[in-house]
C-alpha cells in the first residue's frame, strides 16, 4: 500500500512539473488595453506588457 501511495505522489509531482495543454499565452488574439469593454474578455499575455488583452465576444447572428 506504501508503494501505491508512493508512486501516486511521484506521479503527481510529474503531473504538475509538466506544461499544460492550454492555450498559449505568447501573443493576445484581441488588442492590448489598460481597460476592456464590458462585453469583452479580459486576460493577461506577455504581449501586452502591463496592459489587458481584451478579447471581444462574438457577435450574434440576427
Amino acid at each position: 500500500m506504501r508503494v501505491l501511495c508512493l508512486l501516486f505522489a511521484v506521479f503527481l509531482l510529474f503531473s504538475l512539473a509538466t506544461p499544460g495543454q492550454g492555450q498559449p499565452k505568447s501573443s493576445c488574439d484581441g488588442y492590448c488595453s489598460y481597460l476592456c469593454g464590458k462585453t469583452d474578455e479580459w486576460t493577461f499575455s506577455p504581449s501586452c506588457g502591463k496592459m489587458y488583452c481584451c478579447i471581444p465576444s462574438p457577435k450574434k447572428a440576427k
